[in-house]
């Protein structure tokens, strides 16, 4: 019987062997048959393991964010609540903007990504959310944030719209500069006295 820690090792190679296929050919082309060779196993034990190529993608992409939030998180993790929020959700796009995975799909198979704009959140938003919820609530705690039950949806849609715009950002020069007025809305939007005074 194969052990949990075999089995997440053999998951984070095909996760891993999914990401450079995806990079090298996008979603569309990414077959079953390259995934599997790439991490050396038979197209089979990939089935039973991923279910499909979409589905694996879906996880490659899980796992991107969660290693890069978790990154971002820790590198951000210095000042009050809400200096830790908006350091954290400026950089995250950042970086998300130069994830070469993120790139190739959004050049590729940017329908890949319309479902979790328009219909539902997926796994890694859920990610985001959760994150953005904690930070949220250890503003709230040091008095640095106001917030309503909506804050937390509203920074993720602000975040969102700017790391699905960057490509175009960066073309036009205009991404850091993006990036700094996020920043200042967000620090502007939360701070107690300026939700107080309508701002």
């Amino acid at each position: 019987m194969m052990s949990q820690r075999t089995n997440t090792l053999g998951d984070e190679k095909l996760l891993a062997a999914t990401r450079e296929s995806v990079i090298l050919h996008g979603v569309r082309r990414t077959t079953a048959n390259d995934i599997a060779e790439r991490a050396g196993i038979s197209r089979m034990t990939f089935y039973r393991r991923m279910g499909s190529v979409e589905n694996a993608v879906l996880q490659t992409l899980t796992r991107e964010f969660r290693a890069h939030t978790e990154a971002v998180r820790t590198e951000t993790d210095v000042g009050t609540g809400r200096e830790r929020l908006v350091n954290f959700a400026v950089n995250s796009v950042r970086v998300f903007a130069t994830s070469e995975l993120l790139a190739s799909i959004g050049e590729r198979d940017p329908e890949f990504l319309i479902p979790y704009v328009t219909d539902r959140f997926g796994s890694s938003q859920q990610l985001l959310l959760e994150l953005i919820d904690s930070l949220l609530a250890a503003g709230v705690a040091d008095g640095s944030i106001e917030a309503t039950a909506a804050t937390s949806i509203t920074v993720l849609l602000a975040l969102q719209g700017v790391a699905l715009s960057s490509k175009v950002l960066i073309k036009r020069g205009d991404f850091e500069d993006c990036l700094t007025e996020l920043g200042a809305m967000l620090h502007h939007h939360l701070t107690p006295a300026a939700r107080g005074a309508g701002g």
